[in-house]
């Protein structure tokens, strides 16, 4: 992420019309980095614009201190990164913006204009509330999450495997390039579904069946002898198959 390019993007975006939000994903979904979040919020209020933080895999797992950062909006995922068993989102802002985003109706005095259809109700809002004690304290532990997923990063680079984004990395949300993997799936019968079948006998799961050249893995709060057995896992299939490798 380059914070300066917001600059550019403001100033290239104006000659199309107004620019009334701002949206930074912290960490993007993708590769799981952390830009300056705090500097591009400040570039964007030099230009008058509001910014909207998206952290749907930031908070619940590390602390975000919206007023520290100044963000206008913040936005967190209560099914990816907390407990709901729904999902189900979290909404924050500043005061002024409060008034217009909250504002009631007129006629039905209990609901918020802008919140269409039914509102969040029953069990993933219910659950998301009883996540809260929990998400508030391990938030704490955020340093050991990252020490974790550095770890990991390195045991698979070791493996021949190839961490996209940043690195060493700040979050514990990976991309991975897998060379090794991709090769082997052009020649073997089962083609790219053979990683996620190698992978399922161990009983693994998670990986997108047929995808072999990259993927994404999350370490957070995954104990360690667990992520061993995946590494041990990735290291078996590799050896298995070494005679597919160039």
């Amino acid at each position: 992420i380059y914070e300066d390019k917001f600059a550019e993007a403001i100033e290239k975006t104006k000659k199309k019309g107004d620019v009334v939000l701002a949206v930074l994903t912290y960490p993007d979904g993708n590769y799981g980095n952390l830009p300056n979040a705090e500097k591009v919020i400040e570039i964007c209020h030099e230009y008058e614009i509001p910014v909207l933080l998206n952290c749907a895999y930031s908070i619940g797992r590390m602390e975000i201190k919206a007023n520290k950062l100044d963000a206008d909006f913040v936005v967190g995922s209560g099914h990816k990164s907390m407990a709901s068993a729904g999902p189900i989102g979290v909404l924050g802002m500043k005061e002024e913006f409060a008034k217009i985003v909250l504002r009631r109706s007129e006629r039905f005095k209990n609901k918020e204009i802008e919140l269409l259809g039914c509102t969040a109700r029953g069990v993933p809002l219910m659950t998301l509330m009883a996540s809260f004690p929990h998400v508030k304290e391990r938030v704490k532990r955020w340093s050991e999450e990252v020490e974790k997923a550095r770890w990991f990063a390195e045991e698979m680079e070791e493996m021949g495997f190839k961490l996209l984004g940043e690195n060493p990395h700040k979050h514990d949300l990976m991309h991975f390039k897998s060379p090794h993997l991709y090769e082997i799936s052009k020649k073997v019968k089962a083609r790219g579904y053979f990683l996620y079948k190698e992978l399922k006998k161990r009983k693994i799961h998670g990986i997108k069946p047929g995808r072999t050249k990259s993927f994404k893995v999350s370490t957070y709060m995954v104990p360690k002898d667990k992520l061993e057995m995946v590494l041990n896992a990735f290291e078996e299939i590799l050896e298995k198959y070494k005679n597919n490798i160039s």
